[in-house]
């Protein structure tokens, strides 16, 4: 067994209910997996034994070549713990070549040392008394706090108070929303936070762009695990929160909060496969879906009927359900509906509440601006999804409609996602989509504007970071072929190579576009957003549609889209 990553999980996670120490490993071509697993289980025993953590639950998920192993520990003791994991399958790893096993008693006295410094019984005892009193906790290496937003309290690690001098009653939760998805749970995210800062509240919320507070970004950067979702939990403005939750801190942290009102799932699709073992989009399902395990019978889980591999684990949680879907005919919503159940849907262009047989009509689906006129399928999805969340935490629903028939109506609103813009008598569309999936939804928006002009002719530019898989990137060029684009240039994501060689990612675009019809001549290659738009406006004309994908150069594409006003 190699060890490809040693971690901690602070939170609820894929392999169990709690913080644990964790190791992916990968197993040798010709290794007994199963052999080697059980000669691991009876080396972390032993090494267990020795610090009292007997009856800490071990855990194995195996996946094709490998397997993610660890055991469940206290709080204080992670880290020791993930040193405690990896001698256990150090010593299998001797035992099954038939070599000395490390020296047991070396590796306690240096665990000892370590465990020395980490332990704090006061986290402990604050812990095990917030989980008592049902008060929201949070914890990392340096700060823990009680209560959520403007009902908490931080403290230092190693300055904590004693348990039976606080007053419990201040520390409160506020709502909390977690939104995961392949696509659309920044959207999506954007969406439900302008819908509860219309109603009234300060909202806290954390995407790829940063920790925002009342929608003003306090912190800028791709914040979407634990320590974004602790910043705006603890932000004493805030009486809201929206955490946009990404499969990376999933598998890397676990869940950054045990409980939340609702949870969002908006789909799931092949992205990011191969990491942490999970190497299929079944097992990507079984991540994005596990936000739900922090909603309670007081809550409500929210989830994209249209969705296959995702309504084939609506019966993984018992936690009350919303549905949404573009399909009114979905017979997932049919049945949920007949039930008494609540449903989003698209019926007669209009966005509608569905409780049993009881509808209300929300809005046309075309009076929002980010909708395009109800072309932008995808983004009337998102609002589907953030109008089911609003509802679950009991928002008006003149609040909604209120919110979405202003949202994506300025720039600001939702910055690098479909975004139109006349530049040069070109209309240029700025968006995210960096998956097949994602990509395929943007291009049915692309398609109803290039009907609106029909001589109008399609530019794309598109790139990929290069931790994606051969067949992923060769997937996204086989979707952009598909729709036999004018123009094609592919952009090198300097920073995001991820060990490819230099311009390895755009040259295998290349080759996927060119297998599928597309021809040399049609094809460019650049460095970056800017020279790609350049590139664009030498090849097009006035009128021409140019599409700018995976945009993340957001500051250099604006100063170049300013320089070119007249």
């Amino acid at each position: 067994m190699e060890i490809k990553n040693s971690r901690r999980l602070t939170g609820t996670n894929l392999q169990g209910p709690g913080p644990s120490a964790i190791a992916d490993v990968c197993f040798e071509a010709d290794e007994d997996a199963a052999a080697s697993l059980d000669l691991w289980l009876q080396a972390l025993a032993r090494m267990c034994s020795r610090f009292g953590l007997d009856h800490c639950e071990s855990f194995q998920r195996t996946f094709e070549g490998g397997a993610s192993i660890g055991f469940v520990a206290p709080i204080d003791q992670l880290y020791a713990a993930t040193e405690m994991n990896e001698w256990a399958i150090e010593a299998a790893n001797a035992l099954r070549l038939g070599q000395p096993e490390p020296d047991l008693e070396t590796a306690v006295e240096h665990i000892t040392q370590s465990l020395e410094e980490e332990l704090n019984p006061a986290v402990i005892a604050l812990q095990r008394a917030a989980d008592h009193k049902d008060c929201p906790f949070l914890w990392d290496d340096d700060e823990i706090s009680l209560g959520y937003g403007r009902h908490s309290q931080v403290w230092p690690a190693r300055s904590l108070p004693d348990p039976a001098t606080i007053d419990w009653q201040r520390y409160r939760p506020i709502p909390v929303a977690l939104v995961t998805g392949t696509n659309g749970k920044t959207t999506t995210s954007r969406m439900l936070t302008r819908i509860m800062k219309t109603a009234g509240f300060t909202v806290g919320s954390t995407s790829t762009d940063g920790v925002c507070i009342d929608e003003r970004v306090v912190e800028e950067g791709d914040w979407t695990g634990t320590g974004a979702a602790r910043l705006a939990l603890r932000h004493t403005e805030v009486d809201a929160a929206v955490l946009e939750t990404a499969r990376g801190g999933l598998l890397r942290r676990g869940l950054a909060v045990e409980r939340c009102d609702v949870a969002v799932v908006t789909n799931v699709a092949a992205d990011h496969l191969g990491d942490y073992g999970i190497h299929d989009v079944e097992a990507m399902a079984q991540v994005k879906n596990l936000i739900c395990a922090a909603v309670d019978q007081a809550g409500h889980r929210v989830i994209n009927a249209d969705d296959p591999r995702l309504t084939a684990l609506l019966n993984q949680y018992d936690s009350p359900l919303i549905l949404f879907g573009l399909d009114e005919a979905n017979p997932v919503i049919q049945t949920h509906c007949s039930r008494g159940g609540e449903a989003w849907l698209l019926s007669d262009d209009h966005l509608v509440q569905r409780i049993g047989d009881d509808e209300h009509r929300l809005m046309a689906a075309a009076d929002m601006p980010c909708a395009f006129g109800g072309a932008a399928r995808h983004n009337i999805s998102n609002a589907l999804a953030a109008s089911a969340a609003a509802s679950s935490l009991g928002l008006p629903l003149d609040k909604v409609a209120e919110a979405l028939s202003g949202f994506g109506a300025a720039p600001q609103d939702n910055p690098g996602r479909c975004q139109l813009l006349e530049v040069a008598g070109r209309r240029l569309l700025l968006d995210f989509g960096h998956n097949p999936h994602g990509l395929e939804a943007i291009l049915g928006l692309a398609q109803s504007l290039l009907d609106q002009r029909p001589n109008s002719r399609l530019c794309v530019s598109l790139g990929q970071a290069g931790d994606r898989l051969d067949e992923e990137i060769l997937d996204l060029a086989a979707t952009l072929a598909a729709v036999q684009p004018d123009q094609v240039i592919i952009r090198e994501m300097t920073g995001y190579e991820r060990g490819r060689a230099d311009l390895e990612v755009p040259h295998l675009i290349q080759a996927g576009l060119l297998s599928r019809g597309i021809s040399a001549a049609q094809i460019k290659i650049v460095r970056d957003e800017v020279a790609a738009l350049e590139a664009a406006m030498d090849c097009t004309q006035p009128g021409d549609l140019c599409m700018l994908l995976v945009h993340l150069e957001r500051e250099q594409v604006a100063q170049w889209i300013e320089a070119q006003s007249p």
